[in-house]
């Protein structure tokens, strides 16, 4: 009877139970402690609850408190700012090398060395030159013979030529008529000499004559390029005995401006050159 007087009964301010609230003040300043960004203090002075109108609770029933206010004290380690936690050690720089700045020196060229011997002649290859164009061979002689019984007539277009029978030389006097002609004629490519040979002969063996006149026609012309006329400028017919009227055994040598004319009658050989 006599608790439920003191603690229950009696009418009361403050709850009977002091530790109860003593412990809820020591965790409410464990919590603002922690919560501040800085130290914090806290001081607590259980008297002063006592000493609240309407406490007449008997200090005997109440816990008593230590001497001296008792001080909670919570420290929070401070954490450093965000550039530092997050900034990486910058590696120190070595001292820059001077050696290494310097260019590259410049290695010097190797001396010059003199040859000692004279440099071996070189061998040149001859220098093969073609030979000359081989001259044309000179044309034949003329057969020229001082018994021939040739003589030389001039006609209104060149010269008539006659032989003895069965003879085909020129004698010098021929020889001679032939070369003024040669003289006489126009200058120029362009004149050509046209040489008709005949020979007396049979019909019963015409190529006996046939072979005369060609062996005469072939003496004048030797004697033409003797006298500078080419080979090509000389048209030869051999009509063998063909003379017809006149003189058979003769050789007629005519200037030309152009060509050759065709041989006045068939059936005579001609050669050219």
């Amino acid at each position: 009877m006599k608790h439920c007087r003191v603690l229950h009964c009696r009418r009361r301010w403050f709850p009977a139970n002091l530790a109860l609230m003593r412990r809820a003040l020591i965790l409410f300043a464990v919590l603002v402690g922690a919560s501040a960004p800085a130290f914090a203090q806290v001081t607590v002075d259980l008297r002063a609850l006592d000493a609240l109108p309407g406490t007449n609770s008997p200090t005997a029933e109440r816990p008593q408190p230590s001497p001296g206010p008792k001080r909670v004290t919570t420290t929070r380690p401070r954490q450093p700012p965000a550039e530092e936690a997050i900034a990486t050690p910058t590696p120190p720089v070595p001292p820059p090398n001077p050696a290494a700045s310097q260019p590259p020196a410049q290695a010097e060229p190797p001396a010059a060395t003199l040859p000692t011997a004279a440099p071996p002649a070189v061998a040149l290859a001859p220098i093969v030159t073609p030979p000359p164009a081989t001259p044309a061979p000179p044309p034949p002689a003329p057969p020229i013979s001082a018994t021939a019984a040739s003589a030389a007539v001039p006609t209104g277009a060149g010269l008539r030529v006659t032989f003895g029978s069965g003879q085909s030389d020129l004698s010098p006097a021929s020889a001679t008529a032939i070369q003024n002609l040669v003289k006489g004629a126009p200058p120029g490519d362009s004149i050509t000499f046209n040489v008709v040979a005949y020979a007396a002969g049979t019909p019963e063996d015409p190529s006996t004559a046939r072979r005369l006149s060609l062996t005469r026609a072939l003496a004048v012309r030797s004697e033409l390029m003797a006298d500078g006329i080419g080979s090509s400028r000389i048209y030869v017919r051999a009509l063998g005995a063909t003379a017809g009227d006149e003189t058979p055994d003769r050789v007629d040598v005519s200037v030309m401006g152009g060509n050759a004319p065709a041989p006045a009658q068939s059936g005579g050989q001609g050669v050219q050159r």
